[in-house]
């Protein structure tokens, strides 16, 4: 199957979703968010679709998922398969639409008390294209933590997959994505939704390390006095594309929105950050900004960053946007190789310097040293 010859007429029993791709259209090397990311070779390519059927599920002390399939889960953890779910209807991605169609069902889960759930995301076969989806119901009040880890041992393969977060007013959501991806004929393209309610919030970590073809995109609506702060850590070598795409809608007053990216890049690998902020007129007294900095290991290395801006009220509490993209500080090389430090110790401990504003947020020290563990293995 090649996913860009899909034939909607074949899921007619998901009549608006297939209106809205046909409205929308496939996505092509046009599309902006993945103009940069080579999407053409990827979505023509022929593999064997294999849609992910409900099974047996063992238990056990996380949430495992194989090839779209949940193989074990907590007890406890109510885990329905529905064929079909209410998406979201504003998405600016088409993979998101695809994925919920191919789907044969979406894995949806009720998250009624305070609660933390590690989830690791396997990817097994070759020369496969997998779609699933995972829905996260998270109730008013609730404090809920995700631990979100991959392992890729699947080659030419193509994974569709992604999130539908709910959070409730009050609710609070921490997601934490490690995202090694160290199989360079792989492909996946993570499409989410997440919809912040009243005076609730949603912290995300994104870590994506390796030599694949991935790509996230997000579509994040904040309502009154909603809260979000993302944070994205790229490190791409060889020839892997590894990127972030988002489009954030405030659509209540008095929300906030801080994203902090910090990418580095070595050979020809390639990072994408697009991020579109949206303050709609109703949603007064914002507080918007962004931050994307990039660190270019040697000059093959391509960074694409676009943060931007789309404000429809004169009353805003905060807007600021900025980019920076270069090679090492020379100087402070220089310094450091003066005190005896070999010049490729020195690179790492100015790297691992660039990042540390990110692992202090993120507060969590086993994580951080896991996080530079695999940053060493790749240098």
């Amino acid at each position: 199957m090649k996913p860009i010859a899909l034939n909607l007429d074949a899921y007619s029993h998901k009549k608006a979703i297939v209106q809205k791709l046909r409205s929308m259209g496939m996505p092509t090397p046009k599309t902006e968010h993945y103009r940069y990311f080579g999407i053409k070779p990827i979505l023509e390519r022929d593999y064997t679709f294999l849609p992910p059927e409900p099974g047996a599920i063992e238990p056990g002390d996380h949430l495992e998922i194989v090839d779209g399939r949940v193989a074990q889960a907590p007890k406890g953890l109510y885990i329905e398969h529905l064929p079909q779910v209410r998406v979201d209807d504003s998405h600016y991605d088409q993979i998101y639409y695809i994925s919920h169609l191919l789907a044969p069902a979406t894995i949806q889960i009720e998250i009624e008390e305070d609660m933390e759930l590690p989830i690791t995301h396997k990817f097994t076969q070759n020369g496969a294209f997998i779609p699933y989806r995972i829905k996260f119901l998270v109730h008013e009040g609730v404090k809920f933590k995700i631990k979100e880890e991959m392992v890729v041992v699947s080659e030419g393969s193509l994974y569709f997959y992604g999130y539908d977060i709910q959070i409730a007013p009050k609710g609070e959501v921490r997601l934490v994505s490690n995202r090694v991806t160290n199989i360079e004929d792989f492909a996946l393209f993570g499409s989410h939704s997440i919809e912040v309610g009243k005076e609730a919030t949603f912290t995300l970590f994104t870590f994506d390390l390796g030599n694949a073809k991935t790509i996230h995109n997000y579509h994040t609506i904040l309502h009154e006095r909603a809260s979000h702060e993302a944070n994205h850590v790229i490190f791409a070598k060889r020839q892997a594309r590894l990127g972030n795409t988002f489009h954030i809608e405030h659509r209540g007053k008095e929300a906030t929105t801080t994203q902090r990216s910090r990418n580095i890049l070595k050979d020809r690998g390639r990072g994408i950050f697009d991020g579109l902020l949206i303050v709609k007129n109703p949603a007064k007294f914002a507080s918007i900004t962004q931050s994307s900095k990039t660190i270019l290991l040697n000059d093959g290395a391509y960074m694409v960053s676009k943060p931007q801006m789309e404000i429809y009220t004169e009353y805003i509490t905060q807007a600021s946007h900025g980019s920076t993209t270069g090679h090492l500080d020379e100087e402070a090389l220089f310094y450091l190789r003066q005190r005896g430090i070999a010049l490729e110790e020195a690179k790492e401990m100015l790297v691992l310097s660039f990042l540390e504003e990110i692992f202090t947020r993120l507060g969590d020290e086993e994580l951080r040293r896991e996080f530079i563990a695999i940053y060493e293995e790749r240098q």
